[in-house]
């Protein structure tokens, strides 16, 4: 696997670990209702948004070129 697969799976992991941290714990705390299934698809929706961020981020800036020495 590539060092650009393995970088965007972890981003992805902790992006979704995130969410659902934040979630589980502020949902309570400003009256949301929601059961951890819940709260587990919306951490998963935005853990997606970061596969469709980096691809953006490649179709958009691409690469800057490498200077050598």
């Amino acid at each position: 696997m590539s060092n650009e697969y393995k970088t965007l799976i972890e981003k992805t992991v902790w992006t979704f670990i995130e969410a659902f941290v934040g979630a589980i714990t502020v949902a309570p705390l400003v009256g949301v209702d929601a059961s951890a299934v819940q709260i587990a698809a919306l951490s998963g929706a935005s853990a997606a948004l970061v596969v469709v961020k980096e691809f953006a981020k490649k179709k958009v800036a691409p690469a800057a070129p490498k200077i050598s020495k």
